[in-house]
Order: structure tokens, then C-alpha cells, then sequence
């Protein structure tokens, strides 16, 4: 069996975090569930992940602001940005970005894996 990834997940919206959370844990995914701003971003500093996921659930509230700092942030993890709400504007920081209210969890584990499996720092240059 092959161990499981460490990432995180944050959204202000606590249904919309339980429910995705469960769903990732039933995937190969170690979930760090978070609904607060200042956790999740002490908890990308501190812990040893793979990746994170932002989600911004509703339109117009003060999530996506939170979001927009966090990305601002000097991350050294890969980040995907779920915008369901679609009003965030495109976001340069994020390493993925998925928007729109029909972004679905198929969505969200396609972008994880292709995320997770990214290798991040300098790219190789080829000798010619």
C-alpha cells in the first residue's frame, strides 16, 4: 500500500470543507482540514506537505481576499485554487486555478494528481 500524500485544505464554507475533506481521505490523501486563514496558513509553514487546496466557496465574502493573501505568501508547496464562486480574478500565485460552480470532485482529484506528481523548484536545462 503505498503511504499516503500530506495535503491541505482550506475553505471558509464548513460543509462544503467536511465534505470534500471526507472525500479526499477516502483517496490516497492525508487531509489537514482547516476553515480559518491564520491556521492554514501556519499550517503551510510548518508542516511537511505535498500540496495545498484553496477553495472559495461564495461569492463576494471575505474569503476571497483571505485566499488572495495566503497565495501572496511565500509557499513552498504547489497550490490548487478552486474557485466555485468565480469571482475571484485569475490568480498568478496559484499553481493550478479550477473555476466555477460545476467543478466537481473528479475536477478537484484530476488537478491533485497532475499537482502532487509536479516537481517543484528548478527545472533541469538540457545541455546541447
Amino acid at each position: 500500500m503505498r503511504p499516503k500524500k500530506s495535503i491541505l485544505l482550506y475553505c471558509a464554507d464548513r460543509e462544503l470543507l467536511l465534505a470534500t475533506a471526507f472525500a479526499l481521505r477516502l483517496q490516497p490523501y492525508d487531509v489537514t482540514a482547516v476553515d480559518d486563514s491564520r491556521s492554514a496558513a501556519a499550517v503551510m509553514m510548518s508542516v511537511d506537505l505535498v500540496c495545498g487546496v484553496l477553495i472559495h466557496a461564495r461569492q463576494g465574502d471575505l474569503a476571497g481576499r483571505l485566499i488572495h493573501r495566503l497565495l501572496e505568501t511565500d509557499l513552498h508547496i504547489p497550490v490548487l485554487l478552486v474557485d466555485r464562486a468565480g469571482d475571484l480574478a485569475p490568480v498568478r500565485y496559484a499553481d493550478m486555478v479550477l473555476y466555477g460552480r460545476n467543478t466537481s470532485m473528479a475536477h478537484i482529484l484530476s488537478a491533485l494528481e497532475i499537482i502532487c506528481h509536479r516537481r517543484t523548484g528548478p527545472k533541469p536545462r538540457c545541455v546541447a
